[in-house]
């Protein structure tokens, strides 16, 4: 195993640290809800939910997580600004593991952080993401809503190796004029999350795990992917039928251990109701990260 010579920042969010050497802090498994199609939505326009299944599902992954010490933290996915302000208003009631803000619309999302700040939880907050694509506007409505923390999302599409990732976060490569991470201290974003995109099968999607280690070993902070976004574009998946697709959820789990394996401090693993699999496989991994780290 490894260790960093660089020295690694921990960030806290909610109570909930991101960030340490491979095997001295736990993994933040992060949960996805609300997502199209998600059956936990009754209405995606108002926010309306299926209230009595979303507490059962938490209360379910927050057990989970309290009985292994594994920490979790939950995405919120918003298609308009009345369903972001719901959905936050619910889980802030639920839970209070951080609360990442994703959607396709920056409006929709600093719906979400003004909500945020009139319930006074900005400092839950992590808004998912800031990218290449990002105007100066987006960027700039993290600090008017009083929110400092952010996914710095290294997805470079004229780039896919690991130093195209690297680039984009260091000096903006071939692709912008100003590296993200220099862009997100200059709007104030002090507690950033380096998200190494991981893309689609075909796309590369290795590279991100590689990109993960290189840029936890040049700035120290807290890194992590969605490496189970790679898994449904995997060639042999194509073919099978649905029966033969349910072996989908044992080829899921490797895009737990492989992140973690790699030294991620956060794993965005996909929906709240695979979270007891997804967090016990997260527990081992991390137990064994921790045994053969331990006379480092």
């Amino acid at each position: 195993m490894f260790k960093f010579q660089t020295a690694q920042k921990t960030f806290r969010i909610s109570g909930t640290d991101f960030g340490s050497q491979p095997g001295k802090g736990r993994t933040v498994m992060v949960a996805s809800l609300f997502y199209p199609g998600h059956g936990l939505v009754e209405d995606r326009q108002s926010g309306r939910l299926r209230l009595e299944d979303l507490r059962k599902k938490v209360e379910a992954c927050e057990e989970t997580s309290r009985t292994l010490g594994q920490p979790v933290a939950y995405m919120l996915y918003s298609e308009t600004e009345a369903a972001a302000r719901r959905y936050l208003e619910t889980m802030a009631d639920l839970t209070g593991a951080p609360l990442f803000l994703e959607s396709p619309r920056m409006e929709v999302k600093r719906a979400g952080m003004a909500a945020g700040a009139g319930m006074g939880i900005s400092e839950r907050l992590v808004y998912n993401s800031l990218n290449a694509g990002s105007s100066e506007e987006e960027w700039s409505s993290l600090r008017e809503n009083g929110v400092d923390s952010a996914v710095i999302m290294a997805f470079n599409h004229a780039d896919m190796s690991t130093k195209g990732r690297i680039y984009l976060l260091d000096d903006g490569g071939d692709l912008i004029k100003e590296g993200l991470l220099q862009k997100a201290e200059r709007h104030g974003i002090a507690r950033p999350l380096l998200d190494t995109a991981a893309t689609g099968f075909d796309q590369m999607a290795g590279s991100s795990l590689r990109a993960l280690m290189v840029a936890k070993a040049k700035w120290g902070l807290p890194c992590g992917c969605a490496l189970h976004n790679s898994v449904e574009t995997w060639p042999p998946f194509q073919d099978m039928d649905e029966e033969k697709r349910k072996l989908f959820r044992y080829v899921d789990l490797a895009a737990v251990t492989l992140p973690i394996s790699s030294g991620a401090d956060f794993v965005m693993f996909g929906p709240v109701e695979t979270a007891s699999r997804a967090l016990h496989v997260a527990a081992f991994t991390d137990g064994i990260m921790s045994q053969s780290t331990s006379e480092i």
